[in-house]
């Protein structure tokens, strides 16, 4: 068999650090009530109370009062009550971490991590829909798969075409090659081409943006016209629209330094189609071609026999073409969704 079964020890750890992690990312939502800071301002003799944020908007709380210096003192409690949260949570997923190791749950890539959370800190939206997706499927069946079926030194990131303005929007500035080089300053272009997708680090890890092909009711490069001419332009590929419109799918993963990190694919279902249907291509690496099909199929036993709880998908159903569900059907035993 391709995957191995955790045991009850490597269950429990994970259970309890997956936890841990979902406390701090729900302490997390509650950033924005105590961002920035409350100050007295004097205007013409008289104080008001004045919030401010970080990206330098002031506003007007009020007169001196005692209902607002009782805000005041309320958000100043409140902040400090969050950072203390913050630092003893934060403290506790690295304690953690050294339990992760010790039973060798460490195993997602580290560049691949702090890739991720340098979109997700800045609300960029992107899915890892390639070899690296196999991480969040395995910790949510409970198996390890074996090391040559997830072993790759590159990631592909998977951006909507349609979100083109929320993306540029979220990178505040940065480009997409920019934020990469936020995680490793040793991410380069791949090549001088004007139309690069891929970047690698000096350790030769590689960084692909991929996106679905053009939308019919989109101008033909409307997403890449907002992206800065130097900057990295995902490649289209035509078969990523089905992908792209899958069911979100994430889990929390781990670095191989034992800290996590929330990861976020498809449907493992869709993992399936989309691997079947790569496989068949023609003009696809005859090696590539191998191990797609060998990675589809091994989900097909995971979804068989471990990921039995999750419900019929009538969305996969619509997504995905009639050709693609029977073809990969009748290879994998009667798959369906």
């Amino acid at each position: 068999m391709s995957y191995q079964n955790l045991n009850l020890e490597q269950i429990k750890i994970l259970q309890n650090a997956i936890q841990l992690f979902s406390s701090l990312e729900a302490h997390r939502l509650q950033a924005s009530s105590v961002a920035g800071s409350m100050h007295w301002k004097k205007i013409n003799g008289k104080q008001y109370l004045y919030r401010a944020y970080s990206y330098g908007k002031n506003r007007s709380l009020g007169a001196r009062s005692v209902e607002t210096e009782t805000i005041k003192q309320q958000f100043e409690q409140n902040r400090l009550a969050y950072k203390e949260r913050e630092a003893v949570l934060r403290e506790q997923v690295k304690l953690h971490a050294a339990y992760i190791k010790a039973n060798q749950l460490n195993r997602f890539p580290v560049t691949a991590a702090r890739v991720i959370r340098a979109f997700q800190q800045q609300g960029v939206p992107c899915r890892v829909v390639g070899t690296n997706a196999l991480y969040a499927y395995e910790v949510v069946a409970g198996v390890n798969f074996q090391p040559e079926l997830v072993a790759t030194n590159d990631m592909g990131l998977l951006v909507d075409a349609r979100q083109g303005v929320k993306i540029v929007s979220g990178l505040k500035g940065d480009t997409l090659l920019s934020l990469l080089q936020k995680t490793d300053r040793t991410f380069q272009r791949l090549s001088a081409n004007q139309f690069e997708f891929t970047a690698a680090n000096q350790q030769g890890y590689q960084i692909d943006f991929i996106t679905q092909g053009s939308d019919p009711i989109l101008e033909k490069d409307a997403f890449e016209a907002l992206l800065q001419e130097e900057d990295l332009h995902p490649v289209s590929i035509d078969s990523l629209k089905w992908a792209i419109s899958s069911p979100h799918y994430d889990a929390v993963v781990f670095d191989t330094q034992g800290m996590p990190v929330r990861l976020p694919t498809i449907d493992p279902r869709a993992f399936v189609l989309h691997k079947w249907f790569t496989s068949r291509q023609p003009d696809r690496n005859r090696l590539k071609q191998k191990r797609d099909y060998e990675q589809a199929r091994v989900m097909v036993d995971v979804l068989h026999n471990e990921l039995t709880h999750l419900p019929v998908s009538p969305a996969l159903a619509k997504v995905f073409p009639d050709v693609v569900q029977q073809g990969a059907s009748g290879d994998f035993d009667g798959f369906s969704l």
